[in-house]
C-alpha cells in the first residue's frame, strides 16, 4: 500500500511543477526555510475534510471557508467520509488542481506522508488540523488538549471550595492510542493530584462513544457506589455517563459532578437543562480559521505564530462551559 500511495503522489508531481511556475504566481520561503512554496494567482487553499457529516468537522468546515474568504481566496473541498483511503485520494486531487495550499483533517495520520511529499514536490505547503501528525508537515493546528484537562481538574477544585471532603473521582478515557485523548486525561490527572481532596479510583475507555461512556460510567459507579464525580474525555461518552448516572439514581442536582470535553450541543443542552455540570469546549470554527491564517503565513514566508516551535504547533485555546455560561456561550457560536 505504501508503495502505491508513493506512485500516486510522483504521478501529480509533474502537472503541479508546471503550474507552479505559471505567470502571476508569487514565492515564499518556510519559516524554517526548507521549503519554497508558491502562491498562485488567483490564490486557491484545499481543504481535506475528515467527514461533512459530523457537526464537528462542519464547523471547522465553515471556519476555513470564512478565512479563505477574507483573505481573498478560493476553497476548494474534498470529503474524506471517515476513510482513509479517501484520505489519501482526495488530498491527491486537491494537489492535482493547483492549489496553492493545503489544509488536511486527517482520518488516519500514518497515511499523511506521501502526500505531504507530493504537495512538498508541488511547493505547496500542508497544515495539519487536529486528530494527530506524520511526515514532514509545515504546521499543526488543535485545541490546547492538555491544557483543556487542567481547566477541567481546575473547575472541580474551584467547586470544591474550602471543604476538606475527600472525593471519588472516575475518568472515561478516549479510545486506545487517542493521543489528544491522552493529552486531556493526563492534564487531568496531573493538575487534580496537586490536590489531596481528590482521589481518581477508576479510568476507563469509553471508546468515543455515547454507548462506550454507558458502559464505563455503569461499570465505575458498581466498583464505587460513593463515586462523586466523572471526568469523560469527550462529550459523547458524557452524554453516556449522564444516562448511567439516571439508571443509578445519581444527578447533578444530588451533588453528583459531570464534566465533558468538546461543547458538542447535545451536552451542552444538557448543561443547560441541568443534568451536566461542564464541558471543556473547543473552538473548531476558530481552528479553522488559524489552519488558513498559518497557511498564508508559510505560502509569504513568514513565521505561522507556532506556540511549540519544536513541532510546529499552534495550540488554540479551550474553555470551560458551565451552567452559568452556556446560554452566552450559545449566542455567541450561532452569530458566527
Amino acid at each position: 500500500m505504501r508503495r502505491r500511495l508513493g506512485l500516486l503522489a510522483l504521478a501529480v508531481v509533474p502537472f503541479i511543477a508546471l503550474a507552479g511556475c505559471a505567470s502571476g504566481s508569487d514565492e515564499g520561503t518556510s519559516a524554517s526555510g526548507d521549503t519554497e512554496f508558491v502562491k498562485n494567482d488567483p490564490l486557491v487553499i484545499g481543504y481535506s475534510v475528515y467527514d461533512l457529516q459530523n457537526p464537528y468537522w462542519q464547523a471547522w468546515a465553515a471556519g476555513v471557508k470564512a478565512a479563505a474568504q477574507e483573505n481573498g481566496a478560493t476553497l476548494v473541498t474534498a470529503d474524506q467520509k471517515s476513510s482513509q483511503k479517501e484520505q489519501v485520494s482526495g488530498s491527491l486531487d486537491l494537489i492535482n488542481q493547483g492549489i496553492s495550499a493545503l489544509i488536511i483533517t486527517p482520518v488516519q495520520p500514518s497515511a499523511l506522508p506521501a502526500t505531504i511529499d507530493a504537495a512538498h514536490a508541488a511547493q505547496i505547503p500542508v497544515v495539519i488540523g487536529d486528530i494527530g501528525t506524520a511526515g514532514d508537515y509545515d504546521t499543526y493546528v488543535l485545541s490546547n488538549n492538555y491544557n483543556g484537562g487542567e481547566q477541567a481538574a481546575q473547575y472541580l477544585i474551584d467547586q470544591a471550595g474550602s471543604s476538606t471532603d475527600t472525593k471519588k473521582v472516575g475518568v472515561i478515557e478516549l479510545h486506545a492510542g487517542s493521543v489528544v485523548g491522552e493529552e486531556r486525561v493526563q492534564g487531568f490527572k496531573d493538575a487534580l493530584s496537586k490536590d489531596s481532596r481528590f482521589d481518581v479510583v477508576a479510568s476507563l475507555s469509553g471508546n468515543d462513544t455515547v454507548d462506550g461512556g454507558y458502559s464505563a460510567a455503569q461499570d465505575m459507579l458498581s466498583a464505587n457506589s460513593d463515586l462523586d464525580i466523572i471526568y469523560a474525555a469527550n462529550d459523547a461518552s458524557a452524554v453516556g455517563a449522564q444516562r448511567a448516572l439516571e439508571t443509578a439514581g445519581k444527578s447533578i442536582a444530588n451533588g453528583f459532578t459531570l464534566v465533558g470535553f468538546d461543547g458538542n450541543d447535545d451536552a451542552l443542552g444538557l448543561i443547560e437543562n441541568g443534568l451536566m455540570s461542564a464541558t471543556i469546549a473547543q473552538d473548531p470554527y476558530g481552528q479553522g480559521t488559524a489552519a488558513v491564517k498559518a497557511a498564508l503565513a508559510l505560502l509569504n514566508g513568514e513565521d505561522p505564530g507556532f506556540s511549540d516551535p519544536d513541532t510546529k504547533t499552534v495550540f488554540f485555546p479551550v474553555e470551560v462551559v458551565t451552567q452559568e455560561t452556556v446560554v452566552d456561550f450559545k449566542a455567541g457560536r450561532a452569530n458566527r
